[in-house]
């Protein structure tokens, strides 16, 4: 296994379905990541694409603000989104956040190819960092309800955060395999404040991908969230052992060291010969 490059620049693009809004002020974002994604409303969303799409764009990751209860209002562009799906041959991911409904999970299935979502059974990540009023079973009750749907989900887990503690990132993996998930991307949580501890955070994140090897079965991603100071470090014994499948906005010096294939989009897509020809970065 040689792991694959995903930096998505010019054909994989993020759309926030709400602008700026978001009613949630999780500690790490702040509503900051929202404010440079694609702003686009239901009655602007057909036009929007189109517009990517003449510029190259083959892919977008629906994304933006979510509800108090960590959904994405993402009804109101179901009707939108068919249209898209029969104008253009576009990949399309989305996160959904805690979104539950089962009618409408199953409406996204023919809409959305990927669902990027967020998955933890840590009180820290949901309580303190999210600040959600929930618990952590919610996160299972709705992946459940998603992989119901026959939605494609791949889980996010954090291999790194302040209230890390093994066993339950151990749990975590075990169950996405007992779901019978076969993929996984893993996340470092952003402290800009620890980068003078980056030598540490790097071990650890090493080491927990390196756990995560030996629970889950599955395809294993590092996804583009985690702190520009864990790059140097990190990546390079990411790629070199060949721990992560895929690895997402890799530093720039790791890929020029080990040459390997390479895609303009989010490391989450379904690769297949239509996609690969057309997101693969020829060299």
């Amino acid at each position: 296994m040689k792991t694959a490059y995903f930096i998505p620049k010019h054909k994989y693009k993020p759309v926030s379905l709400t602008g700026g809004w978001c009613a949630l002020s999780c500690k790490f974002c702040s509503r900051k990541y929202i404010e440079n994604m694609v702003h686009a409303t239901p009655s602007s969303f057909t036009d929007i694409i189109a517009q990517l799409y003449s510029e190259g764009v083959r892919g977008v990751l629906l994304s933006g603000g979510f509800r108090r209860d960590a959904s994405l209002p993402i009804e109101p562009y179901i009707e939108p989104l068919r249209m898209v799906r029969k104008a253009f041959n576009l990949v399309i991911s989305a996160h959904l956040g805690l979104t539950r409904n089962k009618d409408l999970l199953g409406e996204l299935k023919d809409l959305i190819d990927v669902v990027d979502f967020e998955f933890t059974l840590n009180p820290y990540i949901v309580n303190e960092i999210r600040m959600l009023h929930t618990s952590p079973s919610t996160y299972v009750e709705v992946l459940k309800h998603m992989l119901d749907a026959g939605l494609r989900v791949v889980p996010h887990v954090f291999a790194w955060h302040p209230g890390f503690n093994p066993e339950v990132f151990r749990a975590e993996l075990k169950a996405l395999s007992d779901l019978g998930v076969g993929e996984a991307t893993l996340l470092v949580y952003i402290e800009p404040a620890a980068w003078e501890e980056a030598a540490r955070i790097s071990r650890s994140v090493v080491e927990n991908v390196e756990l995560a090897r030996s629970v889950f079965p599955g395809k294993i991603y590092m996804g583009c969230m985690r702190p520009w100071y864990v790059k140097p470090l990190a990546d390079q014994e990411l790629v070199e052992k060949e721990l992560v499948d895929r690895i997402a906005n890799p530093y720039h010096k790791v890929v020029n060291a080990y040459p390997g294939e390479a895609y303009d989009a989010c490391c989450s897509i379904p690769l297949s010969a239509d996609t690969e020809k057309i997101f693969r970065v020829k060299h």
